[in-house]
């Protein structure tokens, strides 16, 4: 497995397609337990990922990370502070396992932490146990809070995962 050297930053309006390629490969990897996922993706437009990019305003962040290599953005983290709330983390499939993830929420937390808030949260599907453990890893635990959603027609439950920000 070759090593990969990302730079972090702010995401550029330039990036809301590469942004959109990260999410559409990683859920294809990672939300099997929708059966017609192939039919799903890409799950967004253009214009959603465009949006997404231009409408993040601090102190919310939009990190991505990109490979130094190549300069293809490889993952990318969003904050919603005003919940305390790191509310999108996707890595390319072929990035993952390198720390990429782990470094954009570290950098989300530490966001979130700037903001005077005490601890963060995130949301992840009650099906998706790798996430799950990758966050239980950076020490987030459920905390019982559950939410229904639906995407493209298919509904899904939400687990609340929490974890106290010290100074």
């Amino acid at each position: 497995m070759r090593q990969i050297e990302v730079e972090i930053r702010p995401a550029r309006n330039g990036e809301a397609r590469e942004i959109g390629e990260v999410f559409d490969a990683a859920v294809l990897r990672e939300w099997t337990y929708f059966a017609d996922i192939r039919d799903m993706v890409p799950m967004f437009e253009p214009a959603f990922w465009e949006a997404f990019v231009a409408d993040v305003e601090p102190p919310d962040v939009l990190l991505v990370a990109v490979d130094a290599a190549d300069e293809r953005v490889v993952g990318y983290v969003g904050t919603k502070v005003e919940s305390s709330e790191v509310w999108v983390l996707f890595v390319r499939p072929e990035s993952s396992g390198r720390g990429v993830g782990r470094r954009l929420l570290r950098l989300a937390e530490e966001a979130i932490r700037a903001a005077g808030c005490r601890h963060a949260i995130l949301w992840t599907h009650a099906q998706n146990e790798r996430a799950q453990r990758v966050y239980r890893a950076a020490g987030y635990v459920p905390d019982g809070e559950t939410r229904t959603d639906e995407i493209k027609g298919h509904g899904f439950t939400e687990i609340r995962m929490k974890k106290p920000l010290t100074r």
